[in-house]
């Protein structure tokens, strides 16, 4: 099992921080859609507590992920078709725009409204802005389009992962799941 990604496969750090990743922003989309709905409450704080939580997990996964392409950059697409390659590149950038833009404005979305964002009870994170309710209103907005546009690009993200696997059966999912498969 590789460490770092090679010419035609992803290493155990590129696919542990994936689907990490994944696990972590899945979860948080399901609490923040459930817990806004709810009553206000104790359950409701403490499940927006762990939603802030979750999001600096993904901040920070998607720094380090950042830092790791540097250290061991991703391998060769096996992709042969150019819209599909540049399609590819288009969503793989909105992706981490969107999966740094998502909790960055959900830190300020939570400065503007007066509450600081701990990190799981151990520390909390300094305030980017002061409280104003004219930015709570637009953050409010941007957090919420982050978050669709996030849920369209992950389902563009599998609707390839799946079309390689199952159409081009080039490899290219089987390397994401650390099967380390040569390509037909």
């Amino acid at each position: 099992m590789a460490f770092k990604n090679t010419n035609l496969n992803y290493g155990v750090v590129s696919r542990t921080i994936h689907w990490l990743t994944a696990f972590i922003f899945l979860s948080s989309i399901g609490l923040g859609l459930f817990m806004v709905d709810l009553d206000d409450s104790d359950l409701k704080q403490d499940l927006y507590s762990l939603h802030k939580s979750l999001g600096v997990v993904i901040l920070g996964l998607i720094f380090i992920r950042l830092l790791w392409l540097k250290i061991s950059p991703n391998p060769e697409k096996l992709s042969t078709n150019k819209f599909e390659y540049r399609l590819s590149l288009v969503v793989k950038g909105i992706l981490y725009f969107s999966l740094l833009g998502m909790p960055i404005s959900g830190w300020i979305l939570s400065n503007s409204a007066g509450y600081d964002v701990a990190f799981f009870g151990l520390f909390v994170l300094p305030s980017l802005v002061g409280e104003s309710e004219m930015i709570d209103e637009v953050v409010r907005d941007i957090h919420e389009i982050f978050g669709f546009i996030l849920i369209g690009v992950i389902l563009l993200h599998i609707a390839g992962a799946l079309k390689h696997h199952f159409v081009y059966k080039d490899g290219t999912l089987l390397r994401m799941l650390g099967q380390n498969k040569e390509p037909k």
